[in-house]
């Protein structure tokens, strides 16, 4: 038979626990190292149990959980003597884990700092935006062009404390400048702006997006925003403003003979 207080989690340890592990922050440890902890005992009541596909388990704190249990024990079989025992200490729906000495981490994922965020997304980053113009080429004096650009809404799937996690980024603010003929740029807010050149010559457009960031540990959490937020800069697009269209030649209509004309010849079209 187990030993009972190698099992369960004794109730004097809720009063002398020490903290949890801080935000953000993980404790590598194993079932047969933790089985009486008192950490253990104080965190497992705030966490959930996740396992991984390769057969790890996280206790995460931090995540929305309405039945958290009270305790941790191993093995999977308990003997009646040992239920009777969990009961009446108040321990009520215990995890079993199997088998001992079975590497677990305790992952607390609550309201970090904004530094230790920093640090952790600080490799992640949205595309680099690219400017679109419609039309494309023939840009004449006063035609309506349309800008257009290639950002938008980007998930990254990832792994924060080897939890599955995602990293998001939206665009929240477009600053377009548009110069043409070495005048100085017209500014734009708009996601899609409109321009309708006046001057004949060379012209370009620039863009600078705003993302804010965003991440989710996958199934645990909610959507978290992050600051500060992201600049990203398009690369200059470039292009021409023509004068107004040359007009066309007229077509010359067929001629009318059935004979080469000669000189002197008054045949019409001759």
């Amino acid at each position: 038979m187990l030993v009972l207080a190698s099992i369960v989690l004794s109730s004097s340890a809720w009063v002398s626990s020490p903290s949890c592990p801080p935000a953000f922050s993980m404790v590598n440890t194993s079932v047969g190292a933790i089985s009486n902890s008192s950490q253990l005992s104080l965190c497992v009541s705030k966490a959930t149990l996740v396992k991984g596909s390769n057969g790890s388990v996280n206790l995460v704190l931090g995540a929305p959980v309405s039945n958290a249990p009270r305790c941790l024990v191993y093995p999977n079989g308990l003997s009646l003597d040992l239920t009777f025992g969990l009961l009446s200490s108040g321990h009520v729906g215990c995890w079993s884990l199997y088998p001992p000495y079975q590497p677990v981490a305790i992952v607390n994922v609550g309201r970090p700092s904004q530094t230790k965020l920093q640090a952790v997304l600080k490799s992640f980053r949205p595309d680099i935006p690219r400017i679109f113009m419609k039309p494309e080429n023939n840009v004449q004096i006063a035609t309506n062009v349309l800008f257009s650009s290639s950002a938008k809404t980007q998930v990254n799937k990832t792994k924060l404390l080897t939890l599955p996690a995602e990293i998001r980024f939206k665009p929240i603010r477009y600053r377009w400048g548009i110069s043409q003929g070495g005048e100085s740029p017209k500014f734009s807010s708009l996601a899609k702006p409109t321009f309708k050149p006046t001057v004949v010559g060379d012209a370009k457009a620039t863009l600078a997006v705003t993302y804010s960031i965003e991440y989710s540990f996958t199934g645990l959490t909610n959507w978290t925003r992050v600051r500060p937020d992201i600049l990203s800069n398009a690369s200059p697009f470039s292009f021409k403003i023509g004068g107004d269209k040359a007009p066309e030649k007229a077509k010359e209509p067929p001629r009318l003979v059935t004979k080469p004309c000669e000189l002197g010849s008054k045949a019409w079209r001759c």
